[in-house]
């Protein structure tokens, strides 16, 4: 708890009092039966700043976590230690319908949810990015970041459309979720792929059993088929439980996200 701690004292010292994200009205989805709730923060410099363009973060679960994403930001670029970004949450009503890439058929957990993952990969790649870069000046440099089940959908984005966003921030990913198929697809992924460009951040609580072990079987292999390009940091928490990881972990993932970035030119 001490980490978690630091990281939310860090986020209140910065001086916000009051929200710095505004609604984002996008136009009536043709893949999304139900679309999510966006929300925008801009960076400081933003208006001050008119030819400037931004790296862009979406934030899965934003109404939750993106005060506690954009607190840190700000904070870390006061010190140097990270680029100003355009924060986008996107909120989904039903995380395990659209977050979950595999629908769940194993009795020891929720039996016919999930499924929705590549649709809503769908509406973020084809409706929502093209939106955000019509009304706003961004570079094209996208990151997502999730916790949980959201973190699962991170890993399966990281996998499935590697070229879609070029940083992937996944605190404690459900990567146990039904017959554990993007753990499996993600290890066929690092394992085959000729050349991958891209940072890549996960941790873990104090999760254990067979959630500890499938996670530990993956971290494993990414770490044994990275390249020199593929800029991969893991932590893990061992005194932090499951809800507080995204906390625990987020200056690691946001510094390291800075030096990937650094690399790039961003």
């Amino acid at each position: 708890m001490k980490i978690v701690f630091l990281v939310l004292t860090t986020f209140f010292s910065i001086g916000i009092n009051a929200s710095n994200f505004v609604s984002m009205k996008i136009p009536q989805s043709t893949i999304m039966v139900e679309a999510p709730n966006i929300i925008v923060a801009l960076p400081p410099s933003y208006k001050s700043d008119t030819t400037k363009k931004y790296p862009v973060l979406f934030v899965l679960d934003g109404e939750t976590n993106g005060e506690l994403v954009d607190g840190m930001l700000q904070r870390l670029h006061l010190s140097n230690g990270s680029n100003e970004h355009i924060i986008v949450g996107v909120t989904s009503s039903n995380r395990l319908r659209d977050f979950a890439p595999t629908v769940n058929k194993d009795p020891r957990g929720p039996v016919g949810e999930g499924g929705g993952g590549d649709k809503f990969l769908d509406f973020l790649e084809t409706e929502l990015i093209p939106e955000v870069n019509t009304k706003y000046r961004t570079n094209d440099h996208n990151v997502i970041a999730g916790h949980s089940i959201a973190g699962l959908l991170v890993i399966h984005s990281f996998q499935s459309r590697p070229n879609l966003f070029q940083g992937h921030l996944a605190f404690s990913p459900a990567v146990w979720w039904g017959e554990r198929e993007t753990s499996q697809a993600t290890k066929k992924y690092v394992t085959t792929a000729k050349h991958i460009q891209n940072y890549l951040y996960m941790n873990i609580g104090s999760e254990s059993g067979e959630m500890r072990q499938v996670y530990d079987s993956l971290a494993q292999i990414i770490l044994r088929n990275r390249n020199i390009d593929f800029n991969v940091r893991f932590d893990e928490f061992e005194h932090e439980g499951h809800d507080f990881t995204m906390a625990a972990g987020l200056y690691n993932s946001l510094k390291g996200l800075f030096k990937h970035q650094q690399k790039l030119g961003i």
